[in-house]
């Protein structure tokens, strides 16, 4: 339970992350970690069972948030589930109680839906002040976007918030003056992420845009350097701000991308 600096794919989301607990109860079929815990215990995948912290967990916590304090680098919560999955909302307001008080900037991602409101009065406290501004954001929340309608959503991720309810919890946010985000990794079906960009755009911050990888062969059915195209023409026409991730790019035939488009860094906080 310390803060580190990421590597491989999960370093184009953040400098740094932190996670404190292993389990979520989105049961989502594309899932990384889920399928890398395949056993199961009564039918329920080990990955289902969270490990909630203990006090001297958030004790380690502590001392790595105090370690760390004035590194002026973004946390992300987190890489080993979902912070606003069911039953977790007590640690993880916990943990951005702590991150907080050290004053660290930190990004959420979850698809939790309208869970995350429930923390809205916290994300407001985070706030740095300096001689030229009344106040900087030190947090911004983020939603995973997969799907545009319930029956995939239920299909694929069938313990996580329905698609309206995540895409309306940005705008509540949004509304509340709390930065957002939204992440776009894995696309299964294109056209229902075109969708989706089509629908956050006028109130997120930026996007992320990934593909699906190592599932099932997924990603050979797709042409990827189209789905480019018609994803940065919609951001471009828009005016949302978007970083192409490097699986995705790495498709690419037809598109100068800007500086700004392929810098995973540079809408950090």
């Amino acid at each position: 339970m310390r803060i580190y600096e990421p590597t491989g794919r999960a370093r184009e989301y953040s400098p740094l992350a932190l996670n404190y607990f292993k389990g979520c109860t989105h049961n989502c079929r594309y899932c990384y970690v889920n399928r890398l815990n395949e056993t199961a215990r009564n039918g329920i995948s080990q990955y289902m069972i969270h490990e909630v912290p203990d006090e001297m967990k958030f004790k380690v916590l502590e001392e790595s948030a105090k370690k760390y304090q004035g590194c002026n680098k973004q946390i992300l919560l987190c890489f080993t589930g979902d912070p606003y999955s069911e039953s977790l909302q007590e640690s993880t307001t916990k943990v951005l109680g702590i991150l907080n008080k050290y004053e660290h900037k930190v990004s959420i991602l979850t698809k939790g839906g309208n869970r995350v409101l429930n923390d809205i009065d916290l994300f407001n406290q985070f706030k740095s002040r300096d001689l030229f501004t009344e106040s900087i954001p030190r947090i911004i929340v983020g939603a995973s976007l997969t799907f545009d309608n319930d029956d995939d959503s239920l299909k694929w991720e069938p313990g996580a918030a329905l698609p309206q309810e995540r895409i309306e919890s940005l705008r509540v946010l949004s509304e509340a003056g709390i930065k957002t985000w939204a992440s776009f990794e894995p696309v299964i079906y294109p056209e229902q992420s075109l969708n989706l960009l089509h629908q956050v755009s006028p109130f997120v911050d930026y996007v992320k845009i990934g593909k699906v990888n190592d599932y099932s062969g997924w990603d050979k059915q797709i042409d990827w350097n189209d789905f480019i195209v018609r994803a940065v023409a919609i951001c471009r026409q828009t005016g949302l701000k978007f970083y192409i991730k490097d699986d995705l790019a790495a498709f690419n035939r037809d598109t100068v991308f800007r500086d700004e488009e392929r810098n995973s860094d540079l809408f950090c906080l």
